[in-house]
């Protein structure tokens, strides 16, 4: 009985360890500053950007799940030598970017307060389908251009 009650205690505290281990592990991968370790031209290109104050993960997540496997996937490849980090182009997410962009520039309060703006964004979206057929994503291209050359 004593043996069991052991075991039990043993994998409680391998779960509880294994919980906050994952937690920790969550939020410190969750940080831009977890993000320009590695992409440090892309961070410089956002700061002298139009929007520093947004996140790396605002614009460049697809999903928990997919990050993370993702991740997983891009770390074992950087600890096995078959990918530079610093030379990873980081993955675009077209749509949520677009999101973002209308979340904020495209609202309620801007078509109270500035009709003109939204009407004609609203005539530009339709030409063109995308905020960045205009404007830059946020990264100062000839930041970016530094370190890979024009896309």
């Amino acid at each position: 009985m004593m043996k069991m009650f052991r075991t039990m205690a043993a994998l409680l505290i391998l779960l509880a360890l294994l919980a906050l281990g994952g937690t920790a592990g969550h939020h410190m991968t969750t940080t831009d500053a977890f993000c320009s370790s590695c992409h440090a031209y892309e961070k410089v290109s956002w700061d002298q950007g139009q929007h520093p104050e947004v996140g790396c993960l605002d614009c460049h997540t697809g999903g928990f799940v997919r990050d993370k496997v993702q991740g997983a996937r891009k770390m074992f490849l950087v600890f096995t030598g078959q990918r530079d980090p610093h030379h990873d182009r980081l993955p675009s997410y077209p749509e949520k970017t677009q999101a973002n962009c209308k979340g904020c520039h495209l609202t309620e309060t801007a078509a109270v307060h500035q009709p003109f703006f939204l009407a004609r964004h609203e005539g530009y979206m339709a030409a063109t389908g995308s905020c960045t057929a205009c404007h830059e994503s946020g990264h100062v291209a000839a930041v970016r251009e530094q370190r890979y050359g024009r896309r």
